[in-house]
């Protein structure tokens, strides 16, 4: 009884939905309330499940006419087309013959004024700042650019000079295997005096489809995956999504205090985007492979600026900033007087049939993930995660004490019992074990909290999990450091805004900074001998797999990067000299170094437009890399949220503590409001066992299917054979001669997947 008190308590508590970075609306890792949805249909027809698909019933019929262009490769695949005049390309599949155009055959047929036909008509279109530094933009057919256009094995390359702007660069698109690779080398691209680069859209309109003229979506990586289906033009939205792969700069922001009752939208941690043009018949998936760093993703659904859906890259060589003026933060916006210098390299792959849907796209993502070696086998066994928080600290009048939640000693009995209640596979991760508790103390991590046990005690609990195959990770994290920490000199080693301000936020009354990424590193290095002498051996890193800066340091100078680069040496450094890593939410750079990935995102931000949200991460990961679902001790519906977990493949996570919770109200951990294990034990016993039952029959194996026969109910197919149903509806459904009952699951026998 005092459970499901409890839990009517989260549903109360539950974060409200606000705007968020864009104008569309977010949400919380919460399916829909029954108050948005109105009735049980409605919702698992809402944007944060994904709907059935409807049928083709004739093949999508393109009327495609070659004129202006002319054949610049072929090879087994494909065939490339080139207009020399606009660099608009055409790809023909020659299997089905489908013909994918990077524009539009009758750009007169539709509702587009001048600018956006230029722009449609163009491979490449820029911005830039003229000399009274005023933004414009201009596409290759805005002023009749001329490329200076040659052929090659492959494709072609073509040398462009735009003649309002007069910048110069070179493009290079080329057929491959299964797709096409378009190249922009950095050290081709040439400014003139009075005019600066800003950004530049390849491509743009590749792909694109007039309103719902054919049945199909396109792909966003935001959150688990989000679709936007075509349809009609209307007012569902008026702006349309921009992403910034991995998150937007630090360095280019203004100082901001973070609203706990804000919700952020999810930071994508894939490069990628697709769409499809008839599903089951044919689709692209788009890898941003060099200059992702600096891209975004943009989609505008139909009824934003044109009646067309479109979905593609953009890349800045230029960040607008806000230059304080004076002490009093007056200033101006300005755009960076160096450019960031990169390559861009798109890869399009093109997928076809039984492989054209966003199922087809996560395998093929997950393929060449492992041929580019960022992803690797680990052991892949049906967890669960306990995340036990140790000390906090409580302000006081003159001085801070710190309550001990956890004693690390306190933990095997924990595993023990649920040892005997058959929870046989499970992990733990000991956070706020420093010396002054979980926050305000980074980045120093030693000594040990003396409140929580001693050094023999950390290695006595090590030993005992460790002989009954139980994990023990520790909490860190390498980029933030609070305000009055030790460990850190506050003006040298922390990163600094291109406006030489320090990178900054403030995290309800503390102050954090990011370190300098060589500070990061440096520590990293030097933290090995005292985790060691402590019994420590495997970490679970916060922050540092999902934070992306600049540093504009005068000393420590760091692109966007040159971060990347240091904290994958970070992570290669740590897993060389010591055991594993787990890390939070990390972007797709920083897999290859983990066996774990904690927090997977289980739903998409519910932007307005988006209409369906899917397991695209997960089925990428899904039999590589073990995942986590977060914590099921805030989920205002646990029952749904094992269900999830089971569809998803992801396993379960409880944040816990020995004390009640009622002691953190006071404290930075105060959202910490259900958390002490004799209330959750039941709850972890019964979530373990249900996983079990289910993924505990696909440990190892891969996603090859998903469908949804009727909205609520989904049948995933993995590569073992195995076929598992999950039915959210309030009534039964049969399949192959089982019924699966309401919000349960049933696992079928099928044949070996290839």
């Amino acid at each position: 009884m005092f459970k499901k008190i409890l839990i009517a308590l989260s549903i109360m508590l539950l974060p409200i939905h606000v705007l968020a970075e864009t104008t569309s609306k977010t949400s919380t890792e919460q399916p829909p309330s029954l108050n948005e949805t109105n009735e049980m249909g409605m919702k698992y027809n809402s944007s944060q499940y994904t709907k059935p698909e409807v049928a083709t019933v004739n093949p999508y019929v393109q009327s495609n006419s070659f004129e202006g262009f002319e054949k610049a490769a072929e090879n087994n695949e494909a065939i490339l087309y080139v207009n020399k005049k606009s660099l608009a390309i055409k790809v023909q599949d020659k299997q089905t013959n489908h013909i994918w155009n990077s524009g539009l055959d009758q750009p007169k047929n539709y509702r587009i004024n001048k600018m956006w036909e230029q722009m449609i008509q163009s491979a490449i279109t820029v911005e830039y700042t003229d000399h009274k530094g005023k933004l414009r933009s201009e596409s290759i057919l805005t002023n009749s650019s001329r490329p200076k256009v040659k052929l090659t094995k492959n494709g072609f390359s073509a040398d462009v000079y735009m003649n309002q702007s007069k910048i110069q660069f070179r493009l290079v698109v080329e057929l491959t295997k299964d797709g096409l690779a378009v190249f922009i080398p950095n050290e081709r691209i040439e400014e003139s005096k009075r005019t600066k680069l800003i950004s530049m859209k390849v491509y743009p309109f590749f792909g694109a489809v007039n309103q719902n003229d054919v049945n199909g979506y396109m792909f966003l990586p935001d959150g688990s995956g989000a679709l936007i289906r075509y349809e009609k033009s209307g007012k569902k939205a008026d702006s349309p999504f921009v992403g910034a792969i991995y998150g937007s700069d630090d360095s280019f922001k203004k100082t901001q205090k973070i609203n706990d009752k804000v919700v952020p939208v999810h930071q994508i941690k894939m490069p990628v985007f697709g769409a499809v043009q008839g599903v089951k018949q044919n689709a692209f998936l788009t890898v941003m492979e060099e200059g992702a760093a600096y891209g975004d993703i943009v989609a505008y659904p139909a009824g934003v600026s044109t009646d067309f859906n479109w979905i593609s890259s953009q890349y800045h060589y230029r960040y607008e900033y806000y230059q304080p003026t004076s002490k009093s933060m007056n200033g101006i916006n300005v755009y960076q007087k160096e450019p960031n210098k990169f390559d861009i390299k798109l890869r399009y792959m093109f997928l076809k049939n039984a492989d054209a849907d966003y199922v087809g796209m996560a395998k093929r993502y997950q393929k060449y993930l492992v041929e580019t070696d960022q992803l690797k086998k680990q052991d892949d066994k049906t967890q669960v995660r306990l995340e036990f928080l140790g000390g906090e600290v409580k302000k006081g009048l003159l001085w801070n004490s710190v309550i001990p939640m956890t004693e690390i000693n306190r933990i095997p009995q924990f595993t023990s019992e649920l040892k005997k209640n058959d929870v046989n596979q499970m992990f733990v991760i000991y956070k706020g074990w420093s010396k002054g508790g979980l926050t305000g103390t980074l980045p120093s991590k030693f000594p040990f909290e003396k409140k929580l046990g001693s050094t023999s005690d950390v290695k006595e609990t090590t030993a005992t999990l460790k002989k009954n195959h139980i994990p023990l990770y520790f909490y860190t994290d390498y980029t933030k450091a609070y305000e009055g920490a030790r460990g850190f000199s506050g003006s040298k080693e922390v990163a600094k805004k291109i406006s030489s301000e320090i990178i900054s936020y403030q995290e309800g009354e503390k102050k954090v900074y990011y370190l300098s990424p060589w500070k990061s590193l440096e520590m990293a290095k030097e933290d090995i001998n005292q985790y060691k002498d402590e019994g420590i051996a495997n970490l679970a890193i916060d922050s540092s797999g999902y934070t992306l800066f600049s540093d504009y340091s005068k000393t420590h100078a760091s692109k966007r990067v040159d971060t990347i680069n240091t904290y994958q040496k970070l992570f290669h450094h740590l897993n060389d000299k010591m055991g594993n890593i787990a890390l939070y939410q990390p972007n797709v750079y920083a897999w290859e170094s983990i066996d774990r990935y904690l927090d997977i995102p289980m739903y998409s931000s519910n932007y307005v437009f988006a209409t369906d949200t899917v397991p695209f991460i997960q089925i990428v990961l899904k039999g590589f890399l073990p995942y986590y679902a977060p914590f099921s001790n805030f989920n205002a519906d646990p029952e749904e949220q094992v269900l999830r977990m089971i569809e998803y493949g992801a396993y379960p996570s409880f944040l816990l503590t020995d004390q009640p919770s009622h002691l953190l109200a006071k404290t930075p951990s105060k959202d910490v409001y259900t958390s002490e294990f004799s209330i959750w034990k039941d709850e972890i016993i019964d979530q373990y066992k249900k996983v079990k039952e289910s993924l505990g029959q696909v440990e190892g194996a891969t996603i090859v299917g998903r469908e949804v026969p009727k909205a609520g109910v989904v049948k995933i197919t993995y590569s073992n054979g195995k076929i598992i149903v999950v039915n959210y509806s309030d009534a039964a459904f049969s399949i192959d001669g089982i019924e699966v009952a309401t919000k349960n699951f049933a696992v079928i026998e099928g044949g070996e997947q290839q």
